[in-house]
């Protein structure tokens, strides 16, 4: 039996499209460019990431001698055999080609921004001999080659701390801080080198050289005349050498040998000062490879006298080789020196 319906209701019929006739939306295409395996999208020129190939490959020539080789029916057994051989030497080729790529890949090799900011961190003997080492990498592991250029490098430095404490014994420097202090006074004397002329240092040697005497505190008037009057002070008209300086508490004297002492103190120069003129003096000697005694004086404007004591103090202690007549000379004023010094009373200067 059918139930009546209510015919009387009313239905906001919405106009509906089919989906036929709906427009496609259109997909915005996007901004950024996708990545194609070129050479030029990698820091490694012919590089090519996307397919792990580089674009001049090892024995980038093996498939020349195999491009035109084909097996035919009237091949001779000799042929094939040859063909078979040909195709084993590519084949050797091929696996050469591949472990050299894993090497490089596993290696770490393609990163070659951080390879470099890494070597810019090392000097240039530790640059050198990693070089040098990097032969031994294909017979070893990546863990193996890293411990065994580590100990290398850890033996380069070592024999560079060990020269370097050497050198500071002989010059006479037996503590760790007077080698800092040294260190970084000779530091200050190459930055001046470099960025004066020689006379240039030669004139801040003088004004080194006065500013020192300067300072030092004169005697008071009556404690000269007591001195004086007792015989410990030279009057004058009378010729005789000044008395040594006390340097032993004065700035540097630890940067000094023992000989290299007993100079500044007859000679009455502070240790500044004379590093200053030791400095000018050996780095003009070895720029130019040999120095006489006059070029040793226009080098250094202070007392001529007291350059040249300098200037033989430095032949007798090896460190400037004279040759010939000018090697006679050295030895005959050297003596001329010491003798007068002996007669006079004063302390001769003595070599190392």
């Amino acid at each position: 039996m059918l139930v009546p319906q209510d015919m009387n209701k009313e239905f906001n019929l919405v106009e509906a499209i089919p989906s036929s006739q709906k427009r496609p939306k259109v997909a915005t295409p996007s901004r950024q460019k996708p990545l194609s395996s070129q050479p030029t999208n990698h820091e490694i020129a012919g590089y090519m990431p996307g397919r792990l190939e580089f674009e001049t490959e090892y024995e980038n020539d093996a498939e020349q001698n195999i491009k035109d080789m084909a097996f035919n029916e009237d091949d001779s057994p000799e042929d094939i055999e040859l063909k078979h051989m040909m195709l084993g030497i590519y084949n050797n080729k091929l696996d050469r080609r591949i472990d050299r790529k894993l090497f490089i890949i596993e290696r770490g090799l393609l990163e070659y921004r951080k390879i470099t900011n890494a070597e810019r961190k090392r000097s240039r003997e530790e640059r050198e001999l990693l070089n040098n080492l990097k032969v031994f990498a294909w017979h070893q592991t990546a863990s193996d080659f890293n411990v065994f250029a580590e100990g290398h490098l850890n033996e380069l430095r070592l024999r560079h701390r060990i020269a370097q404490l050497q050198d500071w014994r002989r010059h006479g420097i037996t503590t760790i801080k007077g080698g800092e202090q040294y260190e970084a006074e000779r530091a200050n004397m190459l930055l001046r080198a470099r960025t004066g002329t020689i006379k240039e240092s030669a004139n801040i040697l003088d004004r080194l050289h006065k500013i020192a005497m300067r300072q030092r505190t004169p005697e008071p008037a009556a404690e000269h005349h007591a001195l004086v009057s007792k015989g410990q002070v030279r009057k004058p008209g009378k010729h005789h050498p000044p008395n040594p300086l006390d340097i032993s508490d004065a700035d540097g004297v630890h940067l000094l040998t023992p000989g290299e002492r007993q100079l500044c103190s007859t000679l009455r120069i502070l240790p500044r000062p004379y590093l200053v003129i030791k400095e000018t003096i050996l780095g003009e000697y070895a720029r130019r490879g040999s120095l006489r005694r006059r070029q040793a004086r226009e080098l250094v404007k202070i007392d001529v006298n007291k350059t040249g004591r300098i200037y033989d103090f430095f032949v007798e202690a090896g460190w400037i080789k004279t040759t010939g007549r000018a090697a006679v000379a050295a030895a005959a004023v050297a003596a001329a020196a010491a003798a007068a010094a002996n007669t006079s009373g004063s302390p001769s200067v003595i070599s190392q």
